[in-house]
């Protein structure tokens, strides 16, 4: 970052040079006594300081692109500093690979949190945009699963609409089916839920809705108590294999905000 490397050399500088420099690391001017650095800052933590200005500037995400071209960083120091920002709960990566601020920066910001549905919205949109389909974050009740946040592809012909508070039955679909392979193992998993604990996601064609795909990854891993999943759904099953690893992006993601890095 051009500016930031002009500060950390100038105080390099003086640091060298110990111009009007006293006792105790101070100087003279205007009367009043400034105190110096004893040593630099360290340009890690000033790169890194720079990348979450850059991302807490624009919450709803940047790619290692868009950060490196608004901090001056190298897209290799970024995707370094990034993802250890991101391991540490500062960031969260969103399902097309974009940083987002993390709930550790919502915390040291002492600003008001988002809620989970707020958090998961934009990874929903991006979803739905990318892949043509209908992205959708489910909760369990006891006799359905409701949809607590939804988003349609915003430049597709059609799509499958599911409002903000949808419901499904509980025994048939990949949603149900994913949220129990979130839970601890059971005597009485069918194996499906098996698989998809196995596998970290499950697939369904035309259980709730004829004709239509869905997969769907639980938000919980080894038992946590997050009852919850995130889902995407098209007419076309193409398309819903290619979004498996967003989906699962996207479900890992809303898992770091709520339990932080695990």
């Amino acid at each position: 970052m051009s500016g930031t490397g002009k500060v950390v050399r100038g105080v390099r500088a003086e640091a060298a040079n110990g111009a009007g420099s006293g006792a105790h690391g101070g100087s003279e001017e205007g009367g009043e006594t400034v105190k110096r650095p004893s040593q630099p800052p360290s340009q890690t933590l000033v790169r890194g300081l720079a990348v979450l200005r850059a991302v807490a500037h624009q919450p709803r995400g940047l790619t290692v692109a868009e950060i490196a071209a608004r901090t001056g960083l190298h897209r290799t120091v970024v995707h370094r500093l990034a993802g250890t920002l991101a391991a540490e709960g500062f960031l969260a990566r969103t399902a097309d690979g974009a940083y987002v601020p993390g709930g550790e920066l919502h915390t040291l910001a002492g600003t008001s949190r988002p809620t989970l549905a707020e958090f998961v919205q934009p990874l929903l949109q991006q979803l739905a945009d990318r892949y043509g389909g209908t992205a959708i974050l489910f909760f369990p009740e006891p006799d359905c699963v409701v949809a607590v946040a939804t988003a349609v592809p915003r430049d597709a012909d059609y799509h499958l609409a599911y409002r903000k508070g949808s419901r499904q039955p509980l025994d048939r679909g990949a949603a149900p089916c994913a949220i129990r392979a979130g839970r601890a193992p059971a005597d009485d998993d069918p194996e499906a839920v098996r698989e998809a604990r196995r596998l970290g996601w499950v697939t369904s064609h035309g259980a709730v809705e004829p004709g239509a795909h869905a997969v769907a990854a639980p938000l919980a891993r080894d038992g946590d108590v997050l009852d919850a999943c995130v889902m995407f759904v098209s007419h076309r099953q193409d398309r819903v294999d290619e979004a498996t690893p967003d989906v699962v992006s996207a479900a890992g993601a809303a898992r770091a905000f709520l339990l932080g890095p695990r």
